[in-house]
């Protein structure tokens, strides 16, 4: 049996020819999809294709942006707020929208937009939509305003709380007595439409709503015939519009030869539909009876006679056509019940036909109330009083709004809350129900295998990710797997090595603080790389990597201005070296190299200023000033710690000048010496002559004493 993958949810389920030969509804979104068939060598392939391919956000596609605009929820449409997508068709997209300034729940339809460039419908929106505004019914959805918000036109009509009657179809819940009741109400909305010369133009079982009384509630009056001559264009093209197998064949033509008659022939199809779970794909087509052998052949005549070719053979009115469907319901509900098989009358209670025998056990079901067994036509339970139809009638939007919730769960992966949403159907009693109930077997298998794969799925994906290292969405998806599905899986066990390494990496994140405190950027690297490895989404791991960035970026800036201060050092700029500093400081107080290099400067200054003194005492030296110059030096090295390389270099001057002021010292005592004592021979030598010059002076002085007084005693 081959398989098909819907398109819409990737749910995959087994094809049969009973589910349609070309269209089939997903058991699991409830979508409807194309099949498509390509022959291949071993057989057929079966591709399903989707009729109307909405956006995953529930807001379109891009196609479908492009053909009504950007709409997404919140958006404010002439007083409406968009709340979600409803529905969507060949015509427009339906939003359930909050009326603003009453704030109540209405469904906006949003028209495409390419009709803001088409002057015949701008010229008739207005006229047409107050019309249509004019129907006040019971059976017809009320428009509540029309707008146009830039080249978006759209109406409000009131939100209708229930199903449709393609949801009933669907599933299959839909007794001939509540069937009538759908249609009596159906043809009293079209005979009030008519009465005020408006036709439909689009009857089919998704504008047949129902809301949760079961009250018909008939939708899209006119907006067929306005569509259509929006797109009419020059050069005589057919206006065209409507939904293929529910077009009277006058309207597949051209739209402006319908009349009311086109209607009729519509809500036949809607009724061959609903009777044979077929539309009529030829014309005329087979009598419902034949397809559906549990349908009253009384009933072919009257839905044979709406689907007439010619209009004029049909009903010819919404009136004659509403006569001729309560007839058949006073027929129906009449007190004597024809027999299947010689079709003659016998009493409502009767299990066994009185004239030929036969079995009629099958016309009779049991209450959903009371569980006491009534014919299935009887309007009120002989047990316990309940009026059978409204019950059924009740049960069967129940039912229908289960389905759909139930749906809705399971789109979003929810299989427990749909089964359990569902087992209440199993429940319902009669045979009424009986294509319910089966129904809701199907689904609940069909959503029991759906979980399994779900489920080992998440399995699947939850290992993917932990090899991926995003430990945390692995726990995420790994978690929450029921055990039934986890322990086959032997999860507990994987679940306990994710855990164990989300603690080895919440240690490392815990030493990256650390050397990031420590300024120690190249080995935080490492371990951030390491933690990124073990686990990428590892909470504080962006943090980290932020620290580490700025740590990164404070360092680049550090080491510029740092480098601003060693060219201000180097050149001798010691103030401008300071206020370079106290940027570095501002940026980085506690960095050693910050440190370093204030007392650097102090350094350089005072080595700067010895220098300066070392020059002046120099100088001195220079000049012979010895004495000056070693006081001068002694002063410069006092200004430099003791074992500075400086201090001794100047230590070294100041014992070189000092050992040569020893010398100069030496050098004069002993030319001093030298001088004493050539004064004291200079003076002994002085003496002497003057000694011998006196002794000289005075043997003169004798002699010429002696020459004299040889003179004076010889003469």
């Amino acid at each position: 049996m081959p398989s098909v993958k819907c398109p819409y949810c990737d749910n995959e389920f087994e094809w049969t020819k009973s589910m349609g030969e070309s269209r089939v509804q997903c058991p699991l979104c409830n979508k409807t999809m194309a099949i498509v068939r390509k022959q291949k060598k071993a057989g057929t392939d079966l591709q399903p294709r989707a009729i109307t391919a909405w956006g995953t956000d529930g807001f379109g596609s891009e196609k479908t942006r492009a053909e009504y605009g950007e709409i997404k929820k919140g958006d404010v449409l002439g007083g409406f707020r968009i709340e979600e997508m409803i529905g969507a068709g060949a015509m427009a997209v339906v939003y359930q929208a909050t009326q603003l300034s009453l704030d109540r729940r209405v469904a906006l339809k949003i028209l495409p937009k390419e009709f803001a460039q088409k002057e015949s419908f701008v010229r008739q929106f207005d006229s047409e939509t107050d019309l249509l505004a004019s129907l006040n019914h019971p059976n017809i959805v009320t428009i509540i305003d029309r707008g146009r918000a830039d080249d978006t036109y759209f109406f409000a009509m009131e939100y209708v709380e229930g199903t449709t009657l393609g949801e009933l179809l669907s599933a299959g819940e839909l007794d001939e007595e509540f069937f009538l009741r759908i249609m009596e109400q159906s043809a009293e909305a079209l005979e009030y439409a008519h009465s005020k010369d408006i036709i439909h133009r689009d009857i089919k079982p998704a504008n047949i709503m129902l809301n949760d009384q079961g009250m018909v509630k008939v939708a899209d009056f006119g907006v067929a015939g306005l569509l259509a001559e929006a797109r009419a264009e020059s050069g005589g093209k057919r206006r065209v519009m409507g939904t293929r197998g529910y077009m009277a064949p006058e309207q597949e033509i051209d739209v402006r030869r319908t009349d009311a008659r086109s209607d009729i022939f519509s809500l036949g199809a809607v009724m061959y539909r609903a009777l044979t779970d077929k539309v009529p794909d030829h014309l005329p087509p087979v009598p419902p009876s034949r397809l559906n052998p549990e349908i009253d052949p009384r009933l072919d005549k009257l839905v044979l006679k709406c689907l007439e070719i010619t209009p004029d053979r049909r009903y010819q009115s919404a009136p004659e056509l509403l006569e001729a469907i309560r007839s058949f319901q006073r027929e129906f509900t009449h007190a004597w019940e024809v027999c299947p098989q010689c079709k003659k009358e016998n009493p409502v209670t009767q299990k066994t036909c009185v004239h030929c025998g036969a079995d009629l056990s099958e016309l009779f079901d049991v209450c959903p109330e009371c569980g006491a067994e009534n014919r299935i036509d009887v309007e009120v339970c002989m047990g316990c009083g309940t009026s059978l139809s409204q019950l059924r009638q009740r049960t069967s939007v129940w039912i229908s709004r289960t389905e759909e919730g139930a749906r809705e769960l399971a789109v979003r992966h929810e299989y427990e809350d749909a089964i359990k949403e569902l087992q209440p159907v199993l429940g319902v009693k009669g045979k009424v129900f009986r294509r319910a109930r089966e129904k809701a077997e199907r689904l609940i298998r069909s959503y029991n295998a759906a979980r399994a794969k779900y489920y080992k799925e998440r399995v699947e994906e939850g290992k993917r990710l932990a090899g991926q290292g995003d430990l945390t969405k692995s726990l995420e998806t790994l978690e929450p797997i029921p055990e039934e599905f986890a322990l086959p899986a032997h999860l507990p066990d994987f679940i306990g090595k994710v855990t164990s390494r989300m603690e080895v990496a919440r240690r490392m994140l815990s030493a990256v603080s650390q050397l990031l405190e420590e300024r120690n950027c190249d080995e935080a690297q490492k371990l951030i790389d390491n933690i990124a490895t073990v686990w990428v989404d590892c909470a504080g791991l962006a943090e980290a990597r932020t620290q580490l960035a700025q740590a990164r970026e404070t360092e680049q800036m550090l080491d510029y201005e740092l480098t601003e201060v060693q060219r201000h050092l180097e050149s001798g700029q010691f103030a401008e070296a300071r206020k370079a500093l106290e940027f570095a400081r501002s940026t980085m107080p506690d960095n050693p190299r910050v440190r370093q290099l204030e007392d650097a400067i102090e350094r350089g200054e005072k080595v700067a200023l010895v220098k300066k003194v070392f020059a002046r005492g120099k100088a001195a030296f220079d000049k012979g000033d010895v004495v000056g110059a070693v006081g001068i030096w002694q002063e410069a090295r006092e200004l430099l710690p003791e074992g500075d390389q400086l201090r001794q270099s100047i230590q070294k001057s100041i014992d070189a000048a000092q050992q040569k002021l020893q010398a100069e010292t030496r050098a004069k005592r002993e030319a001093a010496a030298r001088a004493q004592a050539e004064a004291e021979a200079a003076a002994r030598k002085a003496t002497k002559r003057l000694a011998i010059i006196l002794t000289v002076i005075v043997a003169a002085i004798l002699m010429v004493g002696a020459v004299i007084l040889y003179f004076m005693f010889a003469y």
